[in-house]
């Protein structure tokens, strides 16, 4: 059973008109940077994920909510007594990002090269909507 994430939130961005995606927030320990640029018709994703293989890393589309998620593990176990100094994280991930309308699967490509991953997101046409008049009846 897959747990899902409530929040009445999730869609204000909607109310307010923000055009670009949101990162939604996460708990966690292991928590890999994300780099989001918005040019040329198209949403690009670079997470750092140094010492992971493609094989570790998962990306899914669901509920227009991009989701990057693995686990990252340590290559040996030590004890607390053998360690001198300990900086690099390790453990599981989740990185959720809100999509614009439209986003669907087919538009989202993704390639993983030293220790990159690069999300390529086609972003839908915007369509400018022009006012449309509503005729006014007079009751009589």
């Amino acid at each position: 059973m897959e747990l899902k994430v409530w929040s009445p939130f999730l869609d204000l961005d909607k109310e307010f008109r923000f055009d670009f995606p949101r990162i939604l927030r996460e708990a966690g320990g292991f928590r890999p940077s994300i780099d989001l640029v918005k040019a040329e018709g198209q949403l690009t994703l670079t997470v750092e994920l140094p010492g992971m293989k493609a094989e570790a890393v998962d990306v899914s589309l669901e509920g227009g909510i991009l989701t990057i998620k693995g686990e990252k593990n340590e290559e040996k176990e030590l004890s607390d007594d053998d360690r001198y100094m300990h900086e690099r994280s390790y453990g599981s991930f989740q990185r959720r990002i809100a999509m614009p309308d439209g986003v669907t699967e087919d538009s989202i490509a993704a390639d993983f090269e030293n220790g990159v991953l690069t999300v390529r997101v086609a972003l839908p046409e915007e369509r400018a909507q022009e006012p449309r008049r509503i005729p006014v009846g007079a009751k009589t």
